[in-house]
C-alpha cells in the first residue's frame, strides 16, 4: 500500500517544523538584536522563506505521476540525501539538547539529565518508527491545539500589554539590527525545507506547492505573534536576557485567584508538538539513509535515534554551548545547506520534466517513422 499524506498534514508539518522548538530561544536571540522592534523581522522572514521555496519547487505539480519519486540510481539523489542527513542530524542533536536544558531548567530541575533525554528519545523513537502517516495524523491533531494555545496567549494578558514598550517605533536608523536579527532567523525558518523529503507522498498532487506556502505562513504568523506579544508585555530588555522568553511570558498569565499556574497546563499542550517535529526529522534521517542504502530497515532508527542523544548531550555541555551554535554557526550552516537542498530540488524537477518531454518527443518521431 502506497503511503499518503493530505495537503493539510502537509502544511501542519511545514508549519511544526518551523515554529515548534524555534519558540523556545529564538525569540530571545532576535530581539537582543533588534530590541522593540524586532516584531517587524517575520514579515521580512516570510517573503524571503516563501521566495526561496517557490524558487525550490517551481513547477513541482507538472512531474508526470510515474516520477514522483526520488530514484536511488540518480547522482542527483544521492547528493540530496547527503545533504538531507547533514541538515536533520544537525537539527536533530540541536532540538534534542534545547529541549533538555529546557525542561531540566525549567519544569523539572531535580531530575537527572540522563532519565530526561532516555524519556524523550524513546517518545521520539516510538513516534517515528510507526512511520509517516501517523506522524502526519499526529502533528495534524496536536498543531491545532498549538496554534489555539498561541492565540489564548496574548488575549490572556490584553491588560499587561503596553504600547510604549515599542516606542521609538522603526527608523533607518535601525535597518542593520533588523538584517541581523533577520538573517539569525532565516536558517530556523528555512528549516520548512524538510518536506521535500515527503513531497511526493501528498494526495492530491495540485495543491502540494499551496499546502506548503500555507504551512509557511502558519509558522510565522505563530512567531509574529508571540515575538509581539512578548515585547508588549515583557519589554524588550527583559526578552533579551531572559533564556527562555516564551515560558517567562506564559508565567504571566492570571485568570484568578486559583488559576495562577497556567504554564504547565499550556506546555503539556506544547510538548506534543515537538515531538512531532523531531520524530519528522528522525524519519527524514532514516530515509535520507535509505536512498543511499537500500537495506535500511525501520530498526535501523533505534541507533539513530541513540546516537543523536548522545551527540546532544556530548556536544553540547551546556545551555551556552547550544546558543553559540544556534547563533554563529547554524545561522550560516543551515541557510547554505538548505539553499543547496533547494537547488538540488530544483534541478531535479527540471531533470524529471525534461525527462517527461525527451520521451514524447522519442514516442512522437517512433510513430512517425511507422
Amino acid at each position: 500500500m502506497k503511503l499518503q499524506i493530505s495537503n493539510r498534514q502537509l502544511a501542519f508539518i511545514v508549519g511544526n517544523s518551523m515554529i515548534s522548538a524555534s519558540l523556545i530561544t529564538l525569540p530571545q536571540f532576535m530581539v537582543d538584536l533588534s530590541l522593540h522592534n524586532t516584531w517587524v523581522v517575520p514579515i521580512f522572514l516570510f517573503v524571503v522563506v516563501y521566495g526561496m521555496m517557490f524558487f525550490g519547487l517551481s513547477k513541482l505539480e507538472k512531474v508526470p505521476k510515474s516520477e514522483r519519486h526520488f530514484s536511488s540510481d540518480s547522482k542527483k539523489v544521492k547528493t540530496l540525501a547527503c545533504l538531507f542527513i547533514l541538515f536533520f542530524a544537525h537539527v536533530l542533536i540541536r532540538d534534542i539538547r534545547i529541549l533538555l536544558g529546557f525542561i531540566s531548567t525549567t519544569l523539572i530541575p531535580l531530575t537527572p539529565k540522563y532519565v530526561i533525554i532516555i524519556l524523550l528519545i524513546g517518545t521520539v523513537l516510538y513516534l517515528a518508527m510507526s512511520g509517516i502517516e501517523v506522524i502526519a495524523r499526529f502533528t495534524e491533531l496536536y498543531y491545532f491545539l498549538f496554534i489555539g494555545v498561541i492565540l489564548f496567549i496574548p488575549l490572556s494578558l490584553g491588560t499587561q500589554i503596553s504600547v510604549e514598550n515599542f516606542e521609538p517605533m522603526v527608523g533607518l536608523k535601525v535597518i542593520p539590527s533588523l538584517l541581523q536579527s533577520s538573517y539569525i532567523g532565516l536558517a530556523w525558518m528555512g528549516e520548512a525545507v524538510a518536506v521535500i523529503m515527503i513531497i511526493w507522498l501528498t494526495s492530491p498532487k495540485e495543491g502540494t506547492r499551496k499546502a506548503v506556502f500555507w504551512g509557511i505562513g502558519f509558522g510565522i504568523t505563530m512567531l509574529f505573534i508571540l515575538i509581539f506579544s512578548q515585547i508588549a508585555v515583557l519589554g524588550s530588555e527583559i526578552v533579551r536576557y531572559s533564556t527562555y522568553p516564551s515560558y517567562t511570558l506564559v508565567q504571566q498569565i492570571r485568570l484568578t485567584e486559583f488559576l495562577d499556574r497556567l504554564d504547565f497546563v499550556l506546555v503539556a499542550f506544547y510538548f506534543p508538538t515537538v515531538f512531532a517535529k523531531m520524530s519528522f526529522f528522525l524519519y527524514g534521517l532514516h530515509r535520507s539513509l535509505t536512498m543511499l542504502n537500500n537495506k535500511m530497515t525501520n530498526i535501523t532508527m533505534v541507533p539513530l535515534a541513540i546516537i543523536m542523544g548522545v551527540l546532544a548531550v556530548t556536544l553540547f555541555e551546556n545551555v551556552g554551548d547550544t546558543t553559540e551554535f544556534s547563533i554563529f554557526t547554524w545561522a550560516s550552516l543551515g541557510l547554505i545547506l538548505e539553499l543547496l537542498i533547494l537547488a538540488l530540488t530544483f534541478m531535479i524537477i527540471r531533470t524529471k520534466l525534461n525527462n517527461k518531454q525527451r520521451e514524447k518527443k522519442e514516442e512522437k518521431d517512433h510513430s512517425v517513422s511507422h
